[in-house]
């Protein structure tokens, strides 16, 4: 599941300060925030590039493992949201704790979803692993 805010949230967001507040000189004055927007702008790029191919594998296996009923929301992030509210509830219960039977594989589906967010927002980190 991605963070929010979604990609167009950020590019619009980063192009709004960009053009109403940024000038010649301002690199130098604002040297935090312009690298900041570089950095949102570049997971937004890598998430164009990604597409929603790992959040619906995500959702997928999460759905399979928990089988609620479909919501009604349309877009995938918001229904993986709603899975993983599902998912909190029943952890919550112990049902997944590490004697049960899909304590395994809900983990498997967890360091998946880190490792998807580790390459969208810090690839770096993972070169020398």
């Amino acid at each position: 599941m991605r963070i929010r805010p979604n990609i167009l949230d950020i590019l619009e967001l980063s192009k709004e300060i960009i053009s109403n507040e940024f000038d010649d000189n301002s690199f130098d004055n604002r040297r935090y925030e312009t690298l900041m927007m570089a950095n949102a702008i570049t997971i937004a790029t890598r998430q164009l590039k990604i597409g929603d191919g790992p959040e619906r594998k995500e959702f997928k296996k999460l759905l399979n493992l928990i089988n609620p009923l479909a919501s009604p929301k349309a877009s995938i992030g918001d229904r993986l949201a709603d899975l993983y509210s599902h998912v909190c509830l029943e952890i919550r219960k112990g049902n997944f704790d590490p004697d049960k039977i899909n304590h395994n594989e809900l983990r498997n589906i967890l360091d998946e979803a880190a490792l998807q967010l580790v390459m969208e927002y810090n690839p770096k980190y993972l070169e020398g692993k």
